[in-house]
């Protein structure tokens, strides 16, 4: 499936941004209807964005320090009068919050933190790293034991075959384990639209 951000580049670096039907934090900016009085979009003068324009239009990414604002805009990278498109949707709220903190940055006023429900908990951050270096680990050739043995329990290593066959340390990267290949298959994108849930 085609990002508009490459998955090789750092997250922190490259910024990606994903499709709204996917991350109900990125807000679909299309045009106002007739008899508005809408700002103009994207304008540099009232929010710098850095983006790409792809066939199903400009997506960017406006830098903010209390959490950027990621945005679609439907008409291209060419300015309209714009409004922004809140479906009826589960997710309605978490848009409406969004869209809240696009305005008052537009009227020039701190934006404020991140809705709750797109933010990750320490503990989530944790999980999934953990994830990551224990696919990286097996990517790499190292053995189940020599993996569970940096992250979970140096001891294991030292362990006889037969104890490390009933370790707990062996069921628990197990799952570690199916949980990575789980996310890496598209079970990350729950993590895009329901409080980063991470199994």
């Amino acid at each position: 499936m085609p990002f508009p951000a490459d998955p090789a580049v750092s997250a922190i670096t490259a910024r990606p941004i994903w499709e709204p039907i996917h991350s109900p934090a990125v807000l679909t900016v299309t045009a106002a209807p007739n008899g508005f009085a809408a700002c103009s979009l994207p304008d540099p003068r009232a929010l710098s964005v850095l983006g790409e324009l792809t066939g199903d239009g400009f997506h960017a990414v406006a830098a903010d320090s209390e959490g950027d604002h990621q945005l679609c805009f439907a008409a291209g990278a060419k300015a309209v009068r714009a409004a922004i498109l809140l479906p009826v949707d589960p997710h309605f709220w978490w848009r409406y919050r969004n869209a809240g903190r696009l305005m008052r940055r537009l009227e020039g006023k701190r934006a404020g933190r991140w809705p709750r429900d797109q933010r990750l908990s320490a503990f989530q951050l944790h999980r999934a790293a953990l994830m990551l270096r224990a696919w990286d680990g097996m990517e790499s050739g190292a053995s189940r034991r020599f993996i569970a043995g940096i992250l979970l329990n140096k001891d294991v290593e030292g362990l006889r075959a037969i104890d490390w066959k009933n370790a707990p340390e062996r069921r628990r990267l197990a799952r570690i384990l199916m949980a990575s290949r789980t996310m890496i298959g598209g079970g990350y994108l729950r993590w895009l639209a329901g409080a980063g849930r991470i199994v």
